[in-house]
């Protein structure tokens, strides 16, 4: 397969009902991330590891409903809580994008109702985007849940 150029990033945005301090919390611990990182609930996590400074790494393993599971990993570039993240993001084999780095970046600005996070992914074509888009969605939409639940625990 050929790769398309996808010169525009992928950028979703979002507002959450939520402080930056709980929605970046939520982004970065996996005890939370277990809960809303995948593309849907049917996913599971059989992995999730996080080192939250700039120079570590996450590693991130995503079991589907017919059992094939995918891991992606990265480092952390840029640390600024609860504002800002930057991370590489690379699939491995046997994915159909394994070797393919690619950068996230995600910011969390307070509004009056909460926080808007704004997801911004550089992919290297438009079929990893379309798909990145799938995935991103399906996650983003589970975060109002995990929230809720922070919220009643603190």
């Amino acid at each position: 397969m050929v790769a398309q150029p996808s010169p525009e990033p992928l950028v979703l945005r979002r507002t959450y009902r939520a402080a930056p301090e709980v929605v970046f919390r939520v982004w970065t611990d996996p005890e939370h991330m277990k809960l809303w990182f995948r593309p849907g609930k049917e996913f599971s996590h059989p992995l999730v590891e996080v080192d939250l400074q700039v120079g570590g790494k996450y590693r991130v393993a995503f079991e589907g409903p017919d059992g094939k599971v995918d891991i992606v990993g990265g480092e952390f570039l840029e640390i600024t809580p609860p504002h800002k993240l930057v991370y590489s993001w690379m699939w491995e084999e046997p994915n159909e994008h394994a070797g393919i780095p690619s950068t996230v970046t995600v910011e969390f600005h307070r509004r009056d109702d909460g926080t808007e996070l704004v997801l911004t992914h550089e992919l290297a074509d438009a079929d990893m985007k379309r798909r990145h888009r799938d995935g991103w969605t399906g996650a983003l939409g589970l975060i109002p849940e995990v929230v809720a639940e922070f919220d009643k625990d603190s």
